[in-house]
């Protein structure tokens, strides 16, 4: 009899215990552990991302105001505030127009967090439809000026490095052209800006 059950124990191989209900308890709470840390990480990763494709496109951007000044006797481009369909208040032409030619992609425009105002769809004057194209705001104190001859300086006194010249367009409530109110979220945490002497932060 005693041959016979080892003979079948040799058969199936050493018994194997599975998972004690503590052993899986303390799996499942080392899980539940490492998930709590890890998913509040991952939007400020994916921010993050979105904030430093965003620069990289500022940084095309610096470079062609640069461009564009050194054959314009140091001035900036005249441009309005907001592109349309946005209220702003000057007659100026949108700034990726004034710098048509500076830029050689539209995607430059494009801030990648940017969920609605660069595709916000309107119609022009001619009767086109036509989108926004653009996420960045621009510092109309220096439309069409230098540095040197604007209100930042002579009344301000402020340095290239201290005065803004565009920024992310994002985070509040935008009137259009026609009386909308659109809201806008948030692009990033922090938003990038763009300084007149080129740098950003």
């Amino acid at each position: 009899m005693r041959r016979s059950s080892d003979r079948r124990a040799r058969a199936h191989g050493p018994s194997r215990p599975g998972f004690s209900l503590l052993e899986l308890i303390v799996a499942i709470s080392i899980i539940a552990v490492l998930i709590g840390i890890l998913v509040p990480v991952v939007p400020r990763v994916r921010d993050g991302a979105r904030k430093a494709a965003c620069a990289a496109n500022y940084h095309g951007i610096a470079q062609a105001f640069q461009m564009y000044r050194d054959e314009h006797e140091r001035t900036y481009p005249a441009a309005r505030y907001m592109p349309p369909p946005w209220l702003s208040g000057d007659e100026d032409p949108p700034l990726r127009d004034a710098m048509a030619g500076y830029i050689e992609t539209d995607e430059a425009w494009r801030c990648p967090g940017d969920p609605v105002v660069f595709d916000f769809p309107y119609t022009d004057d001619a009767g086109a439809e036509r989108t926004t194209s653009m996420s960045y705001t621009y510092q109309t104190g220096l439309s069409g000026v230098t540095h040197d001859g604007s209100i930042f300086r002579r009344l301000l006194r402020q340095e290239p490095a201290d005065t803004w010249l565009s920024h992310d367009f994002d985070g509040g409530g935008f009137e259009t052209q026609d009386g909308r109110i659109i809201q806008v979220g948030f692009f990033h945490h922090r938003r990038n800006i763009l300084f007149a002497d080129g740098h950003i932060e």
